[in-house]
């Protein structure tokens, strides 16, 4: 049985949320990460550390990586999902994507009665949109009972992000740091109760 945490109701109607289907849509995924990190990080990272959304992805990648999805999907230690416009492109139409994972897939941050969010991101020119909700709705609503708490990380200059996840109803918990490239950044530990 799963937390049921309800359907968001103000995202377009253009946008559906599923589980990718295609490499074209984890070319979309990739796009949104890089976009999303320039903007959000390019205050925090050095220039070195952040992707170029105009270079073109490893196919290999793309492959495993649509692999890698499908299976924690299917072995139900997790889920991802991606958030497609109806119309589509040539990276699927993708304009957001979520994963969470529990059990042995998490980081070890994540406790023993805790789901982790390991990513959600939306492409920055559909920020506000309500993708975000409904990609943290879809992805929170098939956590197993069994797990309490869900628990994330975020760079602690990641402004934008901490309200957003603020205003989902998580709250700062610990303090730690993460390494990028040779630097180590402050991070902060955020949680919400799956159980209220």
């Amino acid at each position: 049985m799963s937390h049921d945490t309800g359907s968001e109701t103000d995202v377009d109607i253009d946008i559906t949320i599923r589980q990718p289907q295609a490499v074209a849509e984890m070319r979309g995924v990739w796009q949104v990460n890089s976009r999303c990190w320039v903007r959000a990080y390019e205050h925090i990272l050095p220039e070195d550390a952040l992707p170029n959304p105009d270079t073109p992805p490893d196919e290999t990648e793309l492959r495993e990586q649509l692999d890698y999805a499908n299976a924690l999907n299917a072995t139900e230690s997790g889920r991802y999902v991606v958030a497609v416009r109806d119309s589509g492109s040539d990276n699927g139409g993708v304009v957001g994507f979520a994963a969470t994972r529990w059990g042995d897939e998490t980081k070890s941050f994540v406790g023993h009665d805790d789901a982790g969010l390991w990513v959600i991101y939306v492409d920055p020119s559909r920020w506000g949109d309500g993708i975000g909700s409904a990609l943290l709705d879809a992805v929170t609503a098939t956590i197993p009972e069994q797990y309490d708490r869900l628990v994330l990380e975020s760079f602690a200059e990641n402004d934008a992000g901490r309200a957003f996840y603020r205003s989902r109803g998580f709250e700062v918990v610990d303090r730690t740091e993460t390494e990028v490239g040779d630097e180590v950044y402050p991070t902060v530990i955020m949680a919400r109760s799956l159980t209220d």
